[in-house]
C-alpha cells in the first residue's frame, strides 16, 4: 500500500467531518445553493456497502434549493438506513429494498419520479453543495446529452477495446461518464431502449450501467470541470468497490461495444 494512499484513509474522515460541520454552519445561516429560474432537481442515491457515506452526501444534496427531492434506495436488504442517514426533510425519502437490487434500479427510480431533471451520485463520492449546482447547471445549458463528473475514454482497434482512460478535470466530451450523473427524463428513456435494443434487462445488469447512460444523448455525454474530487478511501478496496470485481473489465468494455453499435453513437 502507497504513503500517498494510507494518508488518504487518515485525511478523508477529518476532511468530511470539517466539511460537514462547516455544512451544519451553513444551514443555521441559511447559506444555501440557488440556480437562476425555477427548475428543481431529482436526486437518486443508492448504497449497498457504503452506508455511512450517505449521511455526508444526503446532507450536502439538502443545502442545495433546487434539489426537489431525494430518493435514497437502499440496496442492502440485510441493513436499515434510517440508523445511518438522520436527516429530517420533506425533499428525503428512503426506501429500503426488500431484496438485495444492483446499481441499475437508479434508473428505474429516476423513470419512476419523472422528473426533467435527475441526477444520480455513486456513493464514494463527496460533492459539495457548489459542485452539485455546477454540474446541475452544465446540464440545463446543454440537456441534449447527459454530464458527469468524470470521463472515461476508450480506444479501440479492429472492433476491440484496447486502451481506457479514466479522466476528470476537464470540460469537453467523453465516451463514458462517471461518479456522478446529471440527466433527463428523455435520457432514461433512451437508456432502458438501448437495454432493449441489446436484451437486456436492467435488473440484471450488475455493473457500468454508466456506459448505458452514456449513450442516452444526442451526442457524446460531456464531463463537467467540478475542481477537486474528494471520494472515498474504499474507492479503490477489493471487496467494496465494484470496478474492483473479478471480470468486470471485461464486461464493461463489451458492454461499451455493445451500446455503441446499438445507439449508433460514433464518438
Amino acid at each position: 500500500m502507497s504513503i500517498r494512499r494510507e494518508t488518504a484513509k487518515l485525511w478523508a474522515p477529518l476532511h468530511l467531518r470539517r466539511r460537514h460541520a462547516w455544512w451544519s454552519v451553513r444551514r443555521v445561516m441559511e447559506l444555501r445553493e440557488r440556480i437562476p429560474g425555477n427548475e428543481k432537481l431529482s436526486v437518486v442515491l443508492l448504497s449497498f456497502r457504503r452506508m455511512r457515506n450517505l449521511r455526508y452526501i444526503v446532507d450536502s444534496l439538502l443545502l442545495c434549493d433546487f434539489v426537489g427531492e431525494i430518493v435514497l434506495s437502499n440496496n442492502n436488504a440485510d441493513i436499515r438506513m434510517e440508523d445511518f442517514v438522520h436527516a429530517r426533510d420533506r425533499r428525503l425519502r428512503i426506501i429500503n429494498q426488500p431484496v438485495n437490487c444492483f446499481p441499475g434500479n437508479r434508473y428505474d427510480l429516476a423513470r419512476a419520479s419523472n422528473a426533467p431533471y435527475c441526477m444520480a451520485i455513486d456513493d464514494d463520492l463527496f460533492l459539495s453543495p457548489g459542485q452539485i449546482r455546477t454540474l446541475f447547471l452544465a446540464l440545463l445549458a446543454n440537456p441534449a446529452v447527459p454530464h458527469g463528473a468524470g470521463g472515461e475514454t476508450f480506444a479501440l482497434a479492429n472492433g476491440k477495446v484496447v486502451r481506457r482512460r479514466t479522466v476528470k478535470g476537464f470540460d469537453g466530451e467523453t465516451d463514458v461518464i462517471m461518479w456522478a450523473y446529471a440527466f433527463t427524463q428523455e435520457h432514461v428513456a433512451k437508456y432502458f431502449r438501448i437495454l432493449d435494443d441489446l436484451q437486456i434487462d436492467n435488473r440484471t445488469l450488475r455493473s457500468s450501467e454508466d456506459v448505458v447512460i452514456s449513450f442516452a444523448g444526442k451526442g457524446r455525454a460531456r464531463c463537467v470541470d467540478l475542481g477537486r474530487l474528494h471520494t472515498c478511501s474504499s474507492s479503490m478496496t477489493r471487496g467494496v468497490a465494484t470496478w474492483q470485481q473479478d471480470g468486470f473489465m471485461e464486461h464493461r468494455c463489451d458492454l461499451y461495444l455493445q451500446c455503441r453499435n446499438a445507439a449508433g453513437n460514433e464518438p
